[in-house]
């Protein structure tokens, strides 16, 4: 599974998690909103470090800056 940027279920973009920063990779980050999974701190962890700064594409109307705010 890759890590949800945007929760499929309730298009937030919060996460929260049960453990602090040095929690394991493992670590299941949860939504903000309706808690439902969005990955791991793992994989997180990976997308932050991977360097991507394409994640959102400007003409899909779904990543808009009004869905967002």
């Amino acid at each position: 599974m890759a890590f949800q940027l945007v929760c499929a279920q309730c298009d937030s973009v919060g996460v929260i998690m049960d453990q602090g920063e040095q929690a394991p990779s493992s670590s299941i980050v949860k939504c903000s909103h309706c808690e439902a999974n969005r990955g791991t701190l793992g994989e997180l962890r990976a997308l932050a470090n991977s360097g991507r700064r394409d994640l959102f594409d400007p003409a899909d109307p779904k990543h808009s800056a009004a869905r967002l705010a």
